[in-house]
């Protein structure tokens, strides 16, 4: 893992399922968990694209500061983020896309427990299926991302999402 490593992929796919499991190697933050007090109460949609586009610069500014490069690494679920925020990336960055086939991506996303993940019950199907079909094409637009192919395991569907939950 590189210094900071960015995981996208669209709502539903895993992410904070599999970022849970490396908790003990490496430090987790999560985009949704920052941005939790300011948006969730109110239910603010609106923004939100652009929030974590200034999240993806904020978080370059701490974690790849000259003197804070020896810090362990970080891996930063930041889920939904525009290109032109993420790209083109830096020499200590890597980008990881959790795109889990279409049919086992929808099975996820609508069996997602309420108080699942970290943002709760997904409501905005047809926003979520735009991204996977803007993710779909990342990596044939020239997008420098690796794709993650996790193994399936349908014990954790409708699971919420924990530190003990392993992968997903």
């Amino acid at each position: 893992m590189k210094r900071l490593t960015w995981l996208v992929g669209p709502p539903g796919s895993g992410k904070s399922t599999w970022a849970n499991g490396l908790r003990a190697q490496c430090r987790v933050v999560e985009f949704t968990e920052m941005l939790g007090p300011l948006v969730n109460s109110a239910r603010i949609r609106k923004g939100v694209l652009r929030a974590n586009g200034a999240l993806v610069r904020l978080v370059r500014e701490l974690e790849l500061h000259p003197e804070n490069l020896g810090l362990p690494p970080v891996l930063v679920v930041a889920g939904l983020v525009p290109e032109d925020a993420l790209f083109p990336l830096g020499e200590h960055e890597e980008a990881l896309l959790l795109l889990p086939p279409r049919e086992r991506w929808e099975e996820q996303l609508r069996r997602r427990p309420t108080g699942g993940g970290s943002s709760g019950q997904y409501d905005d199907y047809e926003y979520a299926e735009q991204w996977y079909g803007r993710f779909s094409a990342w990596q044939a637009r020239g997008f420098p991302c690796t794709r993650l192919e996790l193994p399936h395991q349908p014990g954790l569907l409708g699971k919420i999402a924990d530190a003990k939950a392993g992968e997903g």
